[in-house]
């Protein structure tokens, strides 16, 4: 019996320690690779290209070198100057659908041209001087969030923004002293200090619809350990706002910094956990990486979404750092559920589901048609028009780009994207579907208004080409791709909810109507798309976004799988379709990824490589615009359509990928909620293994001209695609022989 005992004893004791070694473990796949993307500098003395950014997806700031001392500047997502002077403002515009005619105004609008509403960075604090002149070297480790300074004649110092609190932490021998960062149009902030703790307190004002906001910094410190603490009135819902910043920031000082950055770290192994990649393209390594992590700083479940461009180095953003309801906002959010961090898309569609009520009144107003419309910009903190007593209830008419109608449908995408990676029923129910839903019915109601051909289909418009084109066309293939997208989500999501079978028929109807793409002549005499009905080949000589590729992306309309003199059609109008490589250079090379164009992978990475900045950032459009996190975030989604493809539950693998460079990836999510890993070597896949979240049917074009799956050989079809019913939980192992 003793030895019984004593055997098992040491059984437990042996699986202890197994445990424990694996516990050990980062479960971070390809984390070598990770590391190398981080940033290792020896001047930071620039605010924009190179400060180094810290976040937690809510709160984010900015370190760089000022005065031989070190410099930041920390802001929240909700921290708005969101007041709207309309009050000169003319009328709205109107569109009367029918007859093709605009009244109202059409351009910026006064209120536009004002220096509110937009974001504002919170505080800046100042540490040092770290340096008598001999140098340091400033590391930005993206893996566990932190940035460390080591000066070549002073103490090392460590700064981080804790995960799971809207706290800056730092360690450092010096004093961390608050500045205030004036403005002209905003009041002066109140600085004191409460039981040896510092702080500032801003009440930000408000307008006849709008009542402010207040937001409170504090800084405690104990020896070498300071925390530096940011509250809103919209993180409590009672309570003093400066009271609840000194707590939280006396609360963080203690003997428990060891245990903080470990929590911190460990919440940052679990972000890096869920996916990675590994490329003998370097560059694309490092440039993927750091968009994630550029990602997971400024965007978190359960608080508001990023602005257009974070105001950190400077408050003059353009744009007012808005919310772009075209691709500038969306392209921020779309790569998020493919790299498996849907739960980065969040704040977004929080967001859009709040909007409703306003988005229902642009509708009314403007075209007079049920559902939703989404204008060019918005602003966070908008009230419900209905409470609204000033003129257009706080609506900025920014024509002629916000009669877009497309746009609508883009907004859609951001969400329904989600729901293809996540299979989230419940979700989609209750954050998605009511967005979705509306609409599908703005187009709906705005199609029966439409005019048609001689051949009885819907003349689309009036609306105007993205950013380039002119008012009144019709018929531009970014409208009609989005209206068929939009279309098909909300069947899709109806028909998963069992609701609004009459607004499905009523859909299906009005899709069938929807025109085919506009097409010209080229100087060959060779059909291309073009931007509208009757324009005129090359009438747009260049494009900030590719209109007429727009039906194989962002519009997923035609893909790899559609027949091929379709698929030539746009190889031939990419071909000829010129753009400035600013905003169109994700975009337009995804499209050519999605139709075997070899030439993606280094068109995408000729703008890129010369704009890239120290810090990890780029310039955009030959120069920094504020920090533009938003668009740049979209090159991991670029980065993603040359690894994988996921298009209408269809799965595609290295579908772009030079066959002289090897690549891994792990963790990628393809619609249908498959968690994807596979390898590319020696120009061919070898491996593919399949995680199926919720049993759906996997889909998946087969790499080989044989299929096995767990040593079974698997049937191809004549095109090539494998189908195997899957159940929640299953892990596939795919490859080309039975030995493998």
């Amino acid at each position: 019996m003793l030895h019984i005992i004593v055997r098992t004893f040491f059984a437990t004791l042996i699986c202890f320690y197994v445990v424990s070694c694996t516990a050990e473990k980062s479960s971070v796949p390809f984390e070598d690779s990770l590391k190398d993307a981080g940033v290792s500098l020896t001047s930071i003395r620039d605010g924009q290209h190179e400060s180094l950014i810290v976040g937690n997806g809510d709160m984010y700031g900015i370190v760089w070198e000022k005065d031989s001392g070190l410099f930041m500047r920390i802001t929240k997502n909700d921290i708005w100057d969101a007041r709207i002077d309309v009050s000169e403002d003319g009328e709205l515009p109107k569109v009367d659908i029918a007859n093709n005619i605009i009244t109202g105004e059409v351009g910026g609008p006064p209120s536009y041209r004002k220096t509110f509403p937009q974001p504002r960075s919170a505080v800046a604090l100042r540490l040092g001087p770290v340096s008598s002149g001999k140098g340091f070297r400033a590391d930005l480790d993206i893996e566990k969030a932190f940035v460390s300074i080591k000066p070549a004649d002073g103490q090392n110092i460590s700064i981080r923004i804790l995960h799971d609190r809207n706290v800056l932490l730092i360690n450092s021998p010096h004093e961390v002293i608050l500045e205030e960062i004036k403005a002209e149009t905003l009041p002066d902030a109140t600085i004191g200090e409460t039981d040896n703790v510092s702080w500032l307190l801003m009440k930000m004002p408000g307008d006849i619809d709008y009542k402010g906001m207040d937001y409170a910094v504090a800084v405690a410190s104990k020896g070498n350990l300071k925390a530096v603490s940011l509250v809103t009135s919209f993180d409590i819902k009672t309570g003093d706002v400066l009271d609840q910043a000194v707590k939280l920031a006396a609360s963080t000082i203690g003997d428990r910094e060891k245990e903080l950055i470990t929590e911190h770290e460990k919440a940052w192994e679990k972000y890096w956990s869920a996916s990675g990649v590994h490329l003998e393209d370097t560059v694309l390594q490092r440039w993927w990486y750091r968009m994630l992590y550029f990602a997971g700083t400024v965007s978190k479940p359960g608080t508001s979404p990023m602005n257009l461009m974070a105001p950190l180095a400077t408050d003059a953003t353009p744009w007012h750092s808005d919310y772009h309801h075209n691709y500038n906002s969306w392209q921020a959010f779309w790569p998020l559920p493919g790299s498996n961090h849907a739960e980065l898309a969040d704040p977004w569609i929080a967001y859009l589901d709040y909007m409703i009520p306003r988005f229902r009144f642009l509708a009314e107003v403007t075209y007079d048609c049920e559902g939703v419309y989404c204008p060019i910009s918005s602003f966070l903190h908008e009230p419900d028009p209905a409470v609204c007593q000033s003129k257009n209830k706080r609506q900025l008419s920014f024509n002629p780009w916000g009669l877009t109608i497309g746009d609508v449908g883009m907004n859609v995408q951001n969400m329904w994207q989600k729901y293809l990676c996540d299979q989230d029923s419940v979700y989609l129910l209750n954050k998605m579907y009511p967005f979705i839903r509306e609409a599908a019915l703005f187009y709906s109601s705005f199609m029966e208004k439409c005019r048609k051909d001689s051949n009885g289909k819907v003349l689309l418009g009036p609306s105007y080409s993205p950013e380039h084109g002119k008012v009144g066309i019709f018929n531009c293939p970014f409208d009609i791709g989005y209206v068929h997208y939009t279309f098909d989500a909300f069947i899709q999501a109806a028909t998963v909810l069992e609701k609004d079978t009459d607004q499905m028929k009523r859909c299906r109807e009005n899709k069938a109507l929807l025109a085919d793409y506009p097409i010209a002549l080229n100087e060959s005499g060779e059909p291309v798309v073009v931007d509208w009905e009757g324009c005129k080949f090359n009438e747009v000589p260049v494009h900030n976004i590719t209109v007429p590729a727009a039906p194989v992306f962002p519009c997923d309309q035609v893909t790899w799988f559609s027949p091929e003199p379709q698929k030539e059609l746009f190889r031939r109008t990419i071909n000829v379709t010129k753009h400035n490589f600013n905003n169109s250079n994700v975009i337009f090379n995804i499209a050519k990824a999605r139709l075997s164009m070899p030439e993606a992978v280094d068109e995408a990475k000729k703008w890129f490589v010369s704009r890239e900045l120290p810090n990890g950032l780029f310039r955009w459009q030959g120069h920094a615009h504020g920090t533009f996190m938003g668009e740049m975030i979209g090159i991991a989604g670029l980065i993603n359509e040359f690894l994988m493809q996921s298009v209408h539950n269809k799965i595609r693998l290295f579908p772009c990928w030079p066959a002289d460079k090897d690549a891994k990836f792990s963790g990628l999510c393809a619609q249908g909620g498959f968690i994807v890993s596979s390898e590319f070597r020696d120009g061919r896949v070898v491996s593919a293994t399949i995680e199926s979240k919720a049993g759906s049917q996997l889909q998946i074009l087969s790499p080989w001209k044989t299929i096995f799956l767990d040593g079974q050989m698997a049937s191809i079809d004549p095109e090539g695609m494998v189908t195997i019913e899957t159940s929640p939980g299953q892990i596939l192992h795919l490859s080309e022989n039975i030995t493998d």
